[in-house]
């Protein structure tokens, strides 16, 4: 339904490997006359708004075996979606973002009953909404209760995810920072290079200090310290730096959730980001969050993670712990499949 290159398309393709994980068998369903039509219609309503809305599906007429249908997303065309599918309940992921997110995204939190009240009319007729956050969906409970007995909380999944092996790299003299962000000024890219003018190079060098930075946006530190820049990587490639990587920082101007950060902590990095109610919830006790994005808290966390070798690596350990008891596959995948099987009893 969605570009390509679009990281939730990313993510609804991970989600139909769940048959590897688990005795469902999954279908993914993606055509270009979907994409098309769905980002067509994206277009009518900004020209006219209220305009008919006319969408191809591809289900019609040849999932009608499908116990239960999936959806990423609210449907552009919701009435014309719940007929279409109409033979089998539907579970549907949608969100609803914190305060903070909805400010620094759209320069004003907003009227979020208005808003929840419009994303319930799309949800209506679903029999169960998802959200990957326990936070979003309390978020959304709190604007319209009512749905609480068909919503759910599972977390992203991760088909990727395997336990890393911790890097012999991490016993070397270097202190390794890395920051993974395609959209680097809008992850908080800028920030981290004036963090590393505040701290200098001369304590840099001291500590022998070594930054990686893959981002289409370019970090240029005003102190002279030299920074190993990748416009891109693969994503084997990342993982592998991560899992070298003894700091991971993430500390973004907006983040929506923060899927890399999970990637950082299952391969043993201490992770600095900030204390969005997202990133609590991702990190818990395994990272250190900050609760200022300024240079100036970048700059205090690094010197505290940089000087203190048994403290980040405590952290690290920390969060491979973490990722293995909620994000592992395995056990996302058995949280989905607990839910789909309820559906289809309630179904027959």
């Amino acid at each position: 339904m969605l570009a390509w290159h679009n990281t939730d398309h990313k993510i609804v393709r991970m989600f139909s490997r769940l048959d590897e994980f688990s005795d469902l068998k999954t279908d993914f369903v993606a055509s270009a006359s979907y994409t098309l039509s769905y980002n067509a219609n994206k277009v009518v309503q900004r020209i006219a708004p209220g305009a008919p809305l006319l969408l191809n599906h591809r289900i019609k007429g040849q999932k009608n075996d499908s116990d239960v249908i999936y959806h990423y997303g609210s449907p552009a065309a919701h009435e014309q979606f719940y007929k279409t599918v109409s033979h089998a309940p539907v579970f549907l992921t949608t969100g609803f973002m914190t305060d903070r997110f909805m400010k620094n995204a759209f320069g004003q939190i907003g009227n979020r009953q208005q808003e929840a009240d419009r994303l319930a009319d799309t949800l209506d007729k679903a029999a169960m909404i998802h959200f990957h956050s326990q936070g979003g969906l309390e978020r959304f409970l709190y604007y319209r209760p009512e749905f609480e007995s068909r919503a759910v909380a599972i977390p992203f999944f991760l088909p990727n995810l395997k336990l890393a092996g911790l890097s012999l790299n991490r016993n070397s003299a270097a202190v390794k920072i890395l920051f993974v962000g395609n959209e680097g000024l809008r992850k908080g890219l800028s920030e981290l290079s004036t963090a590393l003018d505040l701290l200098g190079i001369i304590y840099l060098k001291n500590f022998k200090v070594e930054i990686t930075v893959v981002s289409k946006d370019r970090p240029i530190p005003k102190c002279g310290i030299q920074v190993t820049w990748l416009k891109k990587a693969a994503h084997t490639d990342v993982l592998n730096l991560m899992e070298e990587a003894d700091i991971f920082v993430l500390v973004p101007k907006i983040e929506s959730y923060g899927l890399v950060l999970i990637e950082a902590m299952n391969a043993g990095c201490a992770v600095l980001t900030d204390n969005d109610d997202t990133r609590k919830e991702i990190i818990g006790k395994a990272g250190m969050m900050l609760s200022s994005g300024t240079p100036e808290a970048i700059a205090r966390g690094l010197k505290v993670l940089i000087e203190d070798k048994k403290g980040r690596e405590e952290l690290g350990r920390l969060a491979r712990t973490r990722v293995q008891e909620k994000f592992i596959p395995a056990v996302v995948a058995d949280e989905y499949a607990k839910q789909f099987r309820l559906l289809n009893l309630k179904k027959h």
